[in-house]
């Protein structure tokens, strides 16, 4: 193994280059998801050829036309009040065949990406121009998750171009529509038939390895009140009022459930679940809003997250008692209580138990690489549960280190995109035999 080993390093450090401008030129083709589309296309043709150009079997196809998505519990035709659009937003996936006798591997990465944002706010450097400054490269995609792709398939081309042949199969795969509780390519995936015996995610975990991922919902709450001004001596219930309750009893429910939940292990490093109150709002372009009265509703949209066991209903029925009963207790509260959507669908957060053999591989390919093996729970929800709950593909999930994801300035390291390749090259031997 320790010439192995030697080979992997070398033949890395003679494509350094080639990876990371091959990361470059993906980033550089924009791939946004915007409501109620997606633009993956593009970027999945140039996924497409590079697949081809490692020697790949390549199957090419938009998630809508898998035979059984559309009856599957995990479909969701959606996106908020708009029809979800799932052609032209083909999945890429490249199968490289062993010799028989060995176990499978598979690479799962998204090509698609949040939008941009305002080009102004990224002040290191353009959202797709993938420069490279003080060892970060920046670009929105590189770090969630184009950098997967890249790691993924030069980690089978450096095993192949070395001469090593594997006895199990390895599959990589880059999928549409992830963002935004999509989740459609990642399953379009397994129904199609693409499993293994271990899949990969490479969602960015920093370098550590992740055994479970959390699962969350987005909520709109909106409340009712009577519009207009308090005039000749009126009593009015406010919607401001009563939003500002709501985001308040909020704030008091993630307090609570914090202090009593008990912490799972793989999340012994960071303690405590995350309620964000992304955005509050009301009124629209009325009448009474313009002439500085009260508007007829107000909303808040919330994001919050659970540990991998709460379901959609537990997660809702949790939420909603809380927040009601907490109403229930203001002064002046009318009765009526606020309406709950979710806006996304609920992702479920799922585990796979470290007993896994998979664990003791990465270790050593971590240990090879001179890196820090940590393995814990990822603070995030993703298509980690697509696997392990809808498919016979165990998963875990190991991403490059950075910031930003869903922000001005997302970047990545590049030292982290080259040893990740390592990792998952020697990966890849010691697993497929």
């Amino acid at each position: 193994m320790a010439a192995t080993t030697q080979q992997i390093d070398a033949w890395l450090e003679a494509h350094r280059d080639e990876l990371i401008q091959f990361l470059q030129q993906l980033v550089r083709i924009p791939s946004e998801s915007l409501p109620p589309k997606g633009s993956e296309a593009a970027a999945q043709a140039f996924v497409e050829g590079a697949y081809r150009a490692a020697g790949a079997e390549v199957d090419v196809f938009d998630p809508i036309d898998v035979p059984g998505l559309t009856e599957h519990p995990v479909y969701h035709p959606v996106w908020g009040d708009m029809d979800r659009s799932l052609e032209n937003r083909p999945c890429v996936v490249g199968v490289f065949r062993g010799t028989g006798g060995g176990r499978s591997l598979l690479m799962s990465s998204h090509i698609d990406t949040v939008g941009a944002d305002d080009p102004a706010l990224w002040t290191e450097a353009g959202p797709f121009s993938a420069d490279i400054i003080d060892g970060k490269m920046y670009g929105r995609g590189t770090y969630d998750t184009k950098a997967g792709i890249a790691t993924g398939l030069f980690a089978i081309r450096c095993i192949r171009e070395l001469g090593l042949e594997l006895k199990g199969d390895v599959i990589v795969e880059s999928v549409s529509d992830e963002e935004f509780g999509g989740s459609h390519g990642t399953l379009a995936c397994r129904l199609k038939g693409y499993n293994a015996d271990i899949a990969i995610n490479c969602e960015p975990t920093n370098m550590h390895v992740a055994a479970a991922t959390r699962g969350g919902g987005q909520w709109r709450i909106e409340v009712q009140g009577e519009a207009g001004m308090a005039l000749g001596g009126v009593e009015r219930v406010s919607s401001s009022y009563k939003i500002a309750w709501v985001i308040e009893a909020l704030r008091q429910y993630n307090l609570k459930r914090n202090a009593e939940i008990p912490t799972p292990p793989l999340y012994a490093h960071e303690p405590g679940l995350p309620l964000y109150v992304s955005q509050i709002g009301g009124g629209g372009d009325t009448f009474a809003e313009d002439q500085g009265a009260a508007p007829p509703s107000c909303y808040a949209n919330m994001w919050c997250e659970v540990y991998p066991g709460t379901t959609a209903e537990e997660h809702a029925e949790e939420i909603q008692t809380f927040v009601n009963g907490y109403l229930d207790g203001i002064e002046g509260f009318d009765g009526e209580y606020p309406e709950y959507t979710l806006e996304l669908r609920f992702l479920p957060g799922s585990e796979t138990s470290t007993a896994h053999p998979i664990f003791g591989h990465l270790e050593d390919a971590y240990q090879a690489t001179h890196r820090e093996y940590v393995v814990q729970g990822a603070p995030f929800a993703s298509d980690g549960y697509v696997f392990n709950l809808h498919s016979p593909t165990p998963v875990v999930t190991v991403g490059v280190g950075g910031d930003n994801a869903h922000a001005p300035n997302e970047y990545i390291y590049v030292q982290d995109l080259i040893d990740l390749t390592r990792i998952f090259a020697r990966t890849m031997v010691s697993w497929c035999g």
